[in-house]
């Protein structure tokens, strides 16, 4: 009867425990270096979904940065323009590329400027309200 009572703790035990977290692989993820003057940056990165459902990224912040939005550059009447999104989505065993003239990371405020070669940490949350940190190195 002992053993069974210590199955059924642990089976409980083990059902409590939350999800493993969500992760997406991460490659080229770079911030284009600027001046110190210029308060906001560009992050790019590529993001690969290996699950078999949909992800959505709903959310980004960064101890680095004062905020971080996702934006599109859009032609618009002849004009290159930025437009901020809510969330970008993955579809499933699909590959979501941020690269200039596309989508990107809008990176305001950076807390230092950054020299080529440093690194800089951002978190993206996804829609289940797991989050991963992006390192993401200044390149010029």
């Amino acid at each position: 009867m002992k053993i069974l009572t210590r199955i059924a703790i642990l089976a409980l035990a083990l059902s409590s425990l939350p999800a493993a977290a969500l992760e997406l692989r991460v490659d080229e993820a770079w911030i284009k270096h600027l001046p110190p003057t210029v308060p906001v940056r560009a992050g790019y990165l590529t993001l690969f979904n290996p699950l078999s459902r949909e992800v959505r990224i709903v959310a980004a912040h960064s101890t680095d940065f004062g905020a971080v939005e996702f934006h599109r550059s859009v032609m618009r009447d002849g004009m290159m323009s930025m437009e901020r999104l809510e969330e970008l989505e993955i579809a499933p065993g699909g590959t979501l590329r941020l690269e200039p003239g596309g989508l990107h990371l809008m990176l305001m405020q950076p807390v230092e400027p950054g020299k080529p070669g440093e690194m800089r940490r951002i978190v993206i949350g996804y829609e289940d309200g797991s989050e991963q940190e992006v390192v993401l190195e200044v390149r010029d």
